[in-house]
């Protein structure tokens, strides 16, 4: 991440007038504090100075920075790793890269002499006392350069050096340089770049190792450089630092920091140094630094340091050149390697495009397919319609049809029906005209019957009394009774054995009693009066066999004077046949009154007759 306040922190260090170019002696100085090798930031510088000016950008310069993170953190160093996340980068003495003790006495100061006289004389028009400014009387001065309130607080923060709450000629200043750079748009840097500390707030180095330590080293150090050539060698410093009993490791360690030159060989003061770090890990169990701060560094190494730095940065440079066109080569590559990837890319995104125009070339297609089985559903669907709806229009001509007939045909019933109410009440009214019309043909017949059955009755009376007369003339009276008792009981009383009386086994007696019992009807009757011996009939029966009454005697003017004769009144009675033969059969009255049988035969021939069924059928 660019933007991280890390970087912003390092940049300003390297570039503290925010001029926007970082050269190149200053960033190898600022880059050869990670601890990386020559070689690894070589192509570092190389990858960060695309455009081979000799100068970095400040996001050039970041790149150079993230580039060092992937180093220190094993990955490759390389751009496509400068979007991987890894932990900023780390320096060496950057915890307090600011700090006014840390700068180089010889560092130039930023703030220009004509500068610096006008920022004196508003310095004295606020009237300082003692040479010194209060907050009081620094902020209407600063609130009228119209900042952001923590553009202000942070400007006074980095100009007050000395945290005393005041601002002396040197530190405002500071306050005001910083101030007219943020007008013109330069950002105010979170901690004070090394050019902007004031020279009177920088400290000079001292020598590290003490007066009278350094005297004793010298003493041992001109017994051991036996060619007393001013070097000392490893093996004859050798048993000396065995003798400390130190770990042969940090013992190279130390030879390492100290052998400046890197000559294999150790000066009077390096040799001083070395038992100074050895014996810093002895008192106080202190590790060698990793590098030799500027106060370490012995006075008379630290002007062929600069020199030989300036000699290694232009050694350094001289193998960036010479990197430059390998460079070029791997940007060239780098570019055509982006490049075929693009293609790559592109032809990849062809091809989905392809497939994707196939695929809807296939599902345009069946879509059609679709489309077109649709249209025959709905054609078919459309005739259907049609002949549904011309079905449909006939059905509703039809149902108009039978519905006028249908109105007809409830008219005709209505009609119908009221005529056949008529009809019903005009056959009612006849039948009500016709019932008493029957009670009349009933009646006529009744009488008719009656007239017919008086006349046969009548014409049977008249041969049975011609005959009784003839035959019985003693017997007429009782038989004429008898017979006109039998039509009265046949023609005007209702069938009398309807309800046989002589059927029920639970009567007794059906007649209820002898009518006749201890009286005789018949007795004031002459005919049937009673002998002295009181038998019904004296010994003289007029039916007994000896003295037919209707049998053939000599002389009878029966003979000659019979009605039933069948030639005429002059007929032989005892030669002639019996006229009831034909209704008797061979039956005759020969034997006297006393067979009663002809007697019934002859009233139940009378009504039998079809002049009786009328009212007796």
């Amino acid at each position: 991440n660019f933007g991280n306040p890390i970087y912003d922190k390092y940049y300003r260090q390297v570039d503290p007038t925010g001029s926007g170019r970082v050269a190149a002696a200053d960033a190898a100085l600022f880059l050869k504090r990670s601890g990386l090798a020559d070689l690894v930031l070589g192509k570092i510088w190389d990858l960060a100075d695309s455009e081979r000016k000799g100068a970095l950008n400040k996001q050039q310069f970041f790149i150079a920075l993230r580039l060092v993170a992937c180093a220190q953190n094993g990955l490759e160093v390389a751009l496509k790793n400068l979007h991987v996340a890894v932990p900023p980068p780390k320096f060496h003495d950057t915890s307090s890269p600011l700090l006014a003790g840390g700068v180089a006495v010889d560092i130039p100061w930023v703030v220009k002499p004509e500068e610096k006289l006008k920022f004196d004389s508003i310095f004295d028009s606020l009237g300082p006392v003692g040479g010194i400014l209060t907050g009081d009387k620094v902020k209407p001065v600063l609130l009228n350069s119209k900042l952001p309130v923590d553009i202000l607080g942070r400007v006074w923060e980095l100009s007050d050096l000395d945290r005393d709450g005041m601002l002396d000629r040197d530190e405002f200043s500071v306050a005001m340089y910083l101030v007219y750079r943020a007008l013109e748009g330069e950002p105010v840097p979170m901690s004070l770049p090394p050019p902007l500390v004031p020279p009177s707030k920088r400290k000079k180095p001292s020598w590290v190792v003490s007066p009278a330590d350094k005297a004793k080293y010298d003493e041992l150090f001109s017994k051991t450089d036996g060619d007393k050539d001013g070097l000392v060698s490893g093996p004859e410093v050798r048993d000396i630092f065995l003798k400390t009993g130190l770990p042969s490791a940090t013992l190279a360690r130390i030879w390492e920091l100290c052998d400046i030159g890197d000559i294999g060989k150790l000066t009077r003061e390096q040799f001083a140094l070395a038992l100074h770090l050895i014996n810093l890990k002895l008192t106080k169990g202190l590790d060698p630094p990793q590098s030799l701060s500027p106060e370490m560094i012995p006075p008379s190494d630290r002007q062929n340091i600069k020199q030989n730095n300036v000699a290694n940065l232009a050694a350094d440079f001289s193998a960036i050149k010479e990197l430059d066109s390998l460079s070029n080569e791997i940007d060239l590559q780098d570019e055509v390697a982006k490049e075929n990837e693009v293609l790559q890319q592109l032809q990849s995104q062809r091809q989905k495009v392809q497939d994707a125009l196939e695929e809807l070339d296939q599902q345009k297609g069946s879509l059609e397919e679709q489309l077109n089985h649709i249209r025959q559903q709905t054609s078919q669907e459309t005739q259907l319609i049609s002949s549904l709806t011309s079905e449909h229009e006939d059905q509703e001509q039809r149902i108009c049809q039978y519905e006028e007939e249908l109105v007809q045909a409830r008219e005709e019933l209505l009609a119908l029906q009221e005529e056949s109410r008529k009809l019903q009440e005009k056959v009612q009214a006849a039948q009500e005209q016709l019932t008493p019309l029957q009670e009349s043909v009933r009646d006529s017949f009744t009488q008719v019957a009656q007239v017919s059955l008086f006349k046969s009755v009548c014409h049977a009376y008249e041969l049975l009394e011609s005959w009784f007369n003839l035959k019985y003339p003693e017997a007429y009276k009782w038989y004429v009774y008898v017979v006109t008792l039998m039509i009265f009981f046949f023609t005007f009383i209702d069938d009398p054995f309807k309800d046989d009386p002589f059927g029920k086994a639970d009567v007794a007696d059906p007649f209820g009693g002898d009518p006749f019992k201890g009286s005789d009807p018949f007795a004031a009757d002459s005919f049937f009066a009673q002998s002295s011996s009181g038998a019904p009939f004296s010994s003289d029966d007029p039916f007994s066999a000896s003295a037919d009454p209707f049998g053939t005697t000599t002389g009878d003017t029966a003979a000659t004077n019979d009605p039933f004769a069948p030639g005429g009144t002059s007929v032989n009675a005892s030669s002639d046949p019996d006229p009831f033969a034909a209704v008797f059969g061979n039956e005759s009255f020969g034997g006297g009154f006393a067979d009663f049988s002809a007697l019934t035969k002859v009233i139940k021939c009378c009504f039998s007759s079809s002049v009786l069924s009328p009212t007796h059928s």
